[in-house]
């Protein structure tokens, strides 16, 4: 599976939002910023994991519905 690297929050949130599988947080994410992500997206069923460099997140069996 390709894991997409995001290069900042806002990226990050962008890319989970669109429904990518695996995001890698690749840029220094300060505290704040990595618990406040994680508590948004683990509670939706996300796992977040420490890669070579960077931490990981990964969505299993997420469906988003789109904005209507």
């Amino acid at each position: 599976m390709v894991i997409i690297k995001a290069k900042n929050d806002k990226d990050a949130e962008e890319l989970l939002h669109s429904g990518i599988n695996k995001v890698e947080l690749a840029y220094d994410i300060g505290s704040d910023d990595f618990f406040r992500l994680a508590s948004r997206w683990c509670e939706k069923g996300a796992k977040i994991s420490r890669g070579r460099n960077h931490f990981i997140v990964s969505l299993k069996g997420l469906a988003i519905p789109p904005n209507d």
